[in-house]
C-alpha cells in the first residue's frame, strides 16, 4: 500500500482532511520521506517524525508522547491518547499546533542523533 492509496481509499471528508494535513506537514518538512508504517501514513526524516490515520469516528495525528506532553496544554481539551491527537474534518488540529509538533519532533530526533554521535566519539 502507498500513502496515496491509503488516502484515496477513504471517504471524501476524511480524504480531504488528511490531504490538507499531509500538505501542511510537507510544507514544514519538504525533504521528509513519506511511507506506510504500522499500516498508517508516516513522515520520516532521520527517523519517524509522525504518523496519521483515519478511523471510523475520528482521525489521529501520532506525534510521540514527549511531543504530545509539550503541546497538550494548547489543545483546549481535545481528545488525545498517550501519543495521538484526535480530530475530525469539522474540527481539524490548528495549523500552528501541527507546526509545533513537527518542530518539536525534529528537535527530539536531532538531539538523539547528537547524543548518539557523542557516545560514539567517547568510545573511540
Amino acid at each position: 500500500m502507498t500513502v496515496d492509496g491509503y488516502i484515496n481509499a477513504l471517504p471524501a471528508a476524511q480524504r480531504n482532511a488528511l490531504l490538507r494535513l499531509r500538505a501542511l506537514i510537507k510544507s514544514h518538512v519538504p525533504l521528509a520521506e513519506e511511507t506506510i508504517s504500522y499500516g498508517m501514513p508516516a513522515f520520516k526524516q532521520n527517523g519517524i517524525l509522525l504518523y496519521y490515520a483515519a478511523f471510523t469516528n475520528h482521525m489521529s495525528l501520532f506525534v510521540m508522547p514527549k511531543v504530545l506532553d509539550q503541546v497538550r496544554p494548547l489543545l483546549d481539551g481535545r481528545s488525545t491518547t498517550k501519543s495521538a491527537i484526535h480530530f475530525t474534518e469539522i474540527n481539524p488540529i490548528p495549523d500552528i499546533i501541527v507546526a509545533q509538533c513537527v518542530a518539536l519532533r525534529l528537535a527530539e530526533i536531532d538531539a538523539k542523533l547528537v547524543a548518539k554521535k557523542a557516545k560514539k566519539s567517547n568510545t573511540k
